[in-house]
């Protein structure tokens, strides 16, 4: 009789547990959801740079823009913050290189 009502408690666990982590997954799921629902904009959308290249690595601007920088009266933009502090030490030597077009 115990071991009767053991397993039946067992049993009941098992089930009301495996319910639960179902319902879960769901929650999770919507959430994922709404989140990449909310993603904003590219933060530089519209504005017109002076170079198509990140002037001091060559990367595409097109591949993402994380920062800019003012110089001379023209934006330029930067695929890092790192690349943006090396142009800021010496932005005519790097206006002069191969990257800028």
């Amino acid at each position: 009789m115990k071991l009767n009502l053991l397993f039946a408690l067992f049993l009941s666990t098992v089930l009301f547990a495996c319910k639960n982590s179902g319902s879960n997954t769901d929650t999770v799921e919507t959430t994922h959801k709404d989140s990449v629902a909310a993603v904003p904009k590219q933060p530089f959308e519209g504005v017109e740079f002076a170079s198509k290249k990140d002037v001091a690595c060559g990367m595409m601007l097109t591949a993402g823009v994380t920062d800019t920088a003012h110089y001379n009266g023209k934006v330029y933009g930067f695929c890092s913050k790192e690349c943006k502090a090396d142009f800021q030490k010496t932005p005519d030597a790097f206006l002069a290189s191969k990257y800028r077009q």
